[in-house]
């Protein structure tokens, strides 16, 4: 009987989505008919939980494993490689020293510039 319940809770999705407590009520139910030791349900159980654990680490290293592939087959980037990419670009930025010069030398123009006014209509 141990067999039957232990290939019951782990079919299908069932290792994956059982909680301990629904293990244990069901394994406790097996005890109360008689068809299960106190021990061999607590054994169950355990073996049920951590079978569920496995279950779900494998769910979880598949998907992480499938987005890594497709995000490599889009041409996207990481977070860590943007953030690379950005502290790059500012210490080329600040190696040059140009870019704020520009900027500013920019905005002294514009602030120089007389208004722009129409000539009179003839």
């Amino acid at each position: 009987m141990k067999d039957v319940f232990r290939k019951t809770m782990m079919a299908g999705l069932g290792a994956i989505t059982i909680t301990k407590e629904k293990a244990e009520q069901l394994a406790e139910e097996l005890v109360k008919k008689g068809e299960l030791s106190k021990e061999e349900a607590a054994k169950v159980v355990s073996e049920v939980v951590e079978k569920g654990r496995e279950q779900r680490e494998a769910i979880s290293d598949t998907i992480k494993t499938e987005f890594t592939r497709i995000r490599g087959d889009m041409g996207l980037i990481t977070r860590q490689e943007y953030d690379d990419l950005v502290a790059r670009i500012e210490v080329i930025e600040e190696k040059l020293g140009i870019v704020k010069e520009v900027e500013v030398i920019d905005q002294l123009i514009e602030e120089k510039q007389p208004e722009q006014t129409e000539p009179p209509k003839e």
